[in-house]
This record gives C-alpha cells, structure tokens and sequence, in this order.
C-alpha cells in the first residue's frame, strides 16, 4: 500500500495529458479560456485557489513525486491519503479525519452520524447544505431540515431555542440532533459567522446533547480575516468539514474531521454511499502540498490586491464586504466592464461577468496573484481602461 509513485513518473512524462486528465477527472471546461496566452502567467481573480490548467496539475504532480514521492492509496485508504488525513486532523485539532470524495457527502455523513435517531437538524436557511445538496438528508437518511433565519448570513442562539421549545412543546415531540453552521456562506459572498455567536450556540448544543457540525469548506480564508485559527473554529464543533479544491487546489476532495470514535470505521459508510475512489491520490497529493503555505501566501495575495488597487484608486475601488473573507467589489470609476474584462482575460487575467448591481466586477483574492509582478499588474489594469 506504501509503494512510492516514482515509478509512475514515465507514465505522466510520455502518456499525454488527455489521459492524465481523465485520471484525475478534471473538467475541461474549468479551463477552457485559462491559455489565450500561454506566454503569461495566469491570474484568476473568480476561484479561492490557484485554479490549475490540466498540464500544470500534471506538472505539479510529477514535482511531487520527483521531490517526496507519492505513496498510493487503496480505494482511499492509506498512501497519501492516509497521510492527509493525519495532517488535516492535526491543523483542525481532532483526533482523526477521514477523506471523502465531495464536501457534500462530508457535511451529509457528518449530519447523519451526529443526528442518529434525532430526526430534526437545524441549517442556515442560506447554507449549502439546504440549497444545493439535493434534499439529501431527507431523501436518504430521512431528517428532517428546519432552515433557519432566511436571507441572512447567520441564525443565533435565541433562534435555536425558539426551535428547541417548538420540538419539546408539540404535540408530538420530537428532537433535535444536530446543527450545521456554514462559514464562510458562499450565498452570502463568502461572509464569516460572528464567533461569539458561534460559542454561544456551541455552549447551548452541548449542554443539550446536540451534535455541532461547521460545514468550513472555506474555513482557512476566514481564520486570515478574522485572526481565529482553524483549531479554535473547530474546538466549537463535533465534526468540521473543509473542501480540499478550494484552497488547496486539489482537483476534488474534501477532509471530515471529529473524535477517533466518530471516524472510526466512517469508511464503511463512505462506501455504502458510493464514495470510496479506487485511488484519491491524484487529490490528496496536491492539496497535502498546499495546507501548510496557504495562509501565510493568502495573507501575500490580500495585501497584494490592497497595494494594487490603491495604486489603480483612479480607475478601480476595491471595497471590502462587511463580515467578508475572500469576495470584494472591484468598482469600476472609469471604463467600459466588457472592454475591461475582455483586455485583461487577453494577459491571462481572468475576471467574472461583471456585477449586477453595482458598477463592476465580484472578485476573488487567491494566491495565484503572487504569480505577476505587481507592476506588470498595475500596467494590464491600465491598459484595460485605457
């Protein structure tokens, strides 16, 4: 199961990308205008990560395992997954923390292992798990979802006891098994969960016999912004999920982490839902690469932007999201969105359709803008109101 990879290195080296590609299942179309021109480095200013084109993921695999070698996993055990997980559970605090193929099936198995016969579960009315994972902790585990606090980024804790004495004073009572909390909400753009509020619910939770899950997909861009470490964040909660792509650059994946008791065996049920891939190691590699760098090239990146746009002040404001992470407005004072879309995407600067309700451009910061000399930035900005 320990073998090392490097014997694979001719595989990556002469079998072509296609087939690399298909190995590591990424989508075409995640990449199809990152190489207009291949001269420049690319920039991308729409993802939390770095965004890799197909031939750079296989690039920076074959760096991996030229440098440290890649351990093979086993229908996602062991090798370098087993590697990930050890490492994830040690930057989080936990005792142990299992691979899973999506952040779906992560916050699904949480919530259903935490909730066992308690069938109510209490969500952000604005979380993912509500909106866009298919109904499935109804569907397939039979809870029941009570969306909280609709069109906000948070509920608080006198929200979840209006709840509570609604389940112990009907007529047929029931209980409440678990609470999800999402932080950073992507629905909100990216907006953090007020801590203090978090504790609050936590300390209730537990005094309750209530299972607290943190769906933090995102939760390393919102311990730069807030200062409060991922091991802090997820001392509140029995289980935390975080995303393996977003800002580990991983091609999929996500980490499920808790106590050794609640991810002991979690494989089995892992795979009776159809989520243990022959080999995850094309995943775990990359995203065990990044963990350790990310916040410290984030905190480069965030500063970057600021001196980058103070600069271009003139042309462009950059405003900060009130409870924000990673998602600003880039206000556009002087030209024209498309022109200006359409000239950077020309440098390999890649921006989102511009807003809907403002003058400009939702944007992403991500380490990929440590890829260009703040300089040759500030002339392309230019140049696209120009």
């Amino acid at each position: 199961m320990n073998k090392k990879l490097n014997q694979r290195r001719n595989f990556f080296k002469h079998s072509g990308l296609l087939c690399l590609a298909s190995l590591v299942n990424l989508p075409a179309m995640a990449f199809s205008d990152q190489n207009n021109s291949k001269s420049l480095p690319y920039v991308n200013f729409t993802r939390d990560g770095l965004d890799f084109s197909t031939e750079d993921y296989a690039k920076k695999l074959v760096e991996i395992a030229d440098k440290k070698g890649i351990a093979i996993d086993s229908y996602s055990n062991f090798g370098v997954v087993e590697a990930l997980e050890k490492k994830m559970a040690s930057v989080l605090g936990k005792e142990a923390a299992v691979y899973m193929p999506t952040g779906t099936l992560a916050n699904h198995i949480a919530i259903r292992k935490l909730a066992g016969e308690k069938s109510r579960v209490l969500v952000q009315a604005e979380s993912h798990i509500y909106n866009d994972s298919g109904d499935c902790l109804g569907v397939l585990s039979g809870l029941n979802v009570v969306p909280l606090n609709p069109g906000q980024t948070q509920f608080t804790l006198k929200n979840v006891k209006a709840q509570s004495d609604r389940v112990q004073h009907g007529r047929v009572k029931t209980r409440i098994g678990a609470i999800s909390i999402e932080s950073p909400v992507r629905r909100s753009n990216n907006q953090v969960f007020d801590y203090e509020e978090m504790k609050k619910i936590s300390a209730y939770a537990r005094e309750n016999q209530i299972g607290m899950h943190l769906d933090g997909a995102r939760l390393f861009n919102a311990s730069v912004h807030t200062g409060i470490s991922p091991k802090e964040y997820a001392a509140l909660f029995d289980t935390v999920y975080v995303s393996l792509y977003k800002d580990f650059n991983a091609a999929s994946g996500a980490i499920l982490a808790g106590n050794a008791e609640f991810c002991r065996d979690l494989y089995h049920t892992r795979r009776m839902f159809g989520g243990s891939l022959s080999n995850a190691w094309p995943f775990a590699a990359i995203a065990l690469e990044y963990v350790d760098s990310f916040p410290a090239d984030y905190r480069k990146s965030l500063n970057k932007a600021a001196e980058l746009f103070d600069f271009l002040k003139t042309h462009f404001k950059l405003e900060k999201i009130e409870n924000g992470s990673n998602v600003m407005k880039l206000h556009v004072l002087q030209g024209d969105l498309s022109t200006i879309q359409s000239k950077l995407l020309a440098k390999n600067i890649k921006l989102n359709n511009p807003a809907g309700d403002f003058n400009g451009f939702y944007i992403k910061i991500n380490p990929s803008l440590l890829r260009v000399d703040i300089k040759k930035l500030i002339q392309y900005f230019i140049e696209s109101v120009s």
